[in-house]
């Protein structure tokens, strides 16, 4: 049986989910606990690998950035090799094991059609155990994992977290002067690996002075470029199946069907894309009875939607980066975006 995270521990995730990089002391009132002891809890459920949090460019953001489901048919023999190169693979964000009609579903996200074309048709292919793949590529990304919570803050608690403003986010995209490119890319790197990095302890990294690397950090998180997410082993909560529903869907209908599974809490992705199953929607759900109850809500409450094919995950391997175990544990191995 899998472990599963206290009520405490819970509710320590559902705050910084809110706020991945608020400080203890920030934290401490609202939860209820000192600040010595919410530092203390964090460090015992990131050693367990059941939270962590992690960075990445934010999603459609750059001039030509592609996202894509690639569904994989493989030999069972050869998985395990595939699996250990594609989470090698910092172009490869997740893969997760189907339970049926494709052995892998890979999220894939690439600089250009070209770095996404040659993974396709050459890089893929030439894998021995490689039968054959599908390709999905996002024409619009309406939500994604970094917006999902538990549920284990009551209102007035989330409230008081959500104006926590210890990393302000303001809308626009611009950035200091001295924020190069190259920069910004070390900066996602360290925080890929730690979402919580103070700018101390990336400056020792990257080899800068903390107090550029303090303004400089301050100026990436509120370009609203980067998202931060804290993340949780799925086993370790009440959600531990994956459902991904392909369906087809008039283009004029999208929009609205986005307002109807925004809804739902259990949403984990959802999006537009290329081909017959132009439209996915992938969540968290507590039992195969409940899966059906959430399917038979959809289907009601969006008629014009048609679910092409559905599929149970198995098991995550790789989820934003950061590679999973068996018991969907992080192992603190990570690929970081542009390193």
């Amino acid at each position: 049986m899998s472990e599963m995270l206290t009520e405490s521990e819970l509710s320590l995730i559902h705050a910084l989910q809110i706020r991945p990089r608020a400080t203890w002391a920030e934290l401490a009132p609202i939860l209820r606990a000192t600040s010595a002891t919410l530092a203390r809890r964090w460090e015992s459920v990131t050693e367990r690998g059941l939270a962590w949090i992690t960075a990445y460019p934010a999603p459609m953001t750059g001039a030509g950035a592609f996202t894509a489901m690639i569904e994989v048919t493989c030999d069972l023999a050869g998985t395990k090799t595939l699996v250990e190169a594609l989470t090698r693979d910092p172009r490869v964000s997740s893969i997760e094991h189907a339970a049926r009609g494709r052995d892998l579903i890979l999220t894939v996200q690439t600089g250009s059609l070209h770095e996404l074309s040659d993974l396709v048709l050459e890089e893929l292919p030439r894998h021995p155990s490689v039968n054959s793949t599908r390709t999905h590529t996002c024409t619009a990304l309406h939500a994604e994992g970094s917006r999902w919570r538990l549920d284990s803050l009551d209102t007035a608690q989330s409230t008081a977290i959500a104006a926590l403003e210890n990393t302000p986010l303001q809308s626009g995209s611009s950035r200091p002067e001295s924020l190069t490119d190259e920069v910004a890319r070390a900066l996602v790197r360290e925080l890929t690996r730690n979402g919580r990095a103070s700018a101390r302890e990336i400056a020792a990294v990257i080899d800068r002075p903390a107090s550029s690397v303090r303004r400089q950090l301050a100026g990436l998180l509120r370009s609203r470029t980067v998202v931060l997410r804290c993340d949780v082993a799925q086993n370790a909560t009440r959600w531990p199946i994956t459902v991904t529903w392909w369906c087809r869907l008039p283009v004029r209908a999208h929009r609205d069907v986005v307002e109807v599974v925004n809804t739902r809490p259990e949403l984990r992705l959802c999006m537009s894309m290329t081909g017959p199953a132009n439209f996915l929607v992938s969540m968290w759900v507590s039992s195969l009875p409940d899966l059906l109850r959430v399917q038979e809500w959809l289907e009601t409450r969006a008629p014009s939607l048609e679910i092409i094919d559905s599929s149970v995950t198995l098991r995550s391997r790789k989820r934003m980066g950061w590679e999973l175990d068996t018991h969907g544990r992080a192992t603190g191995y990570v690929t970081a975006h542009g390193g």
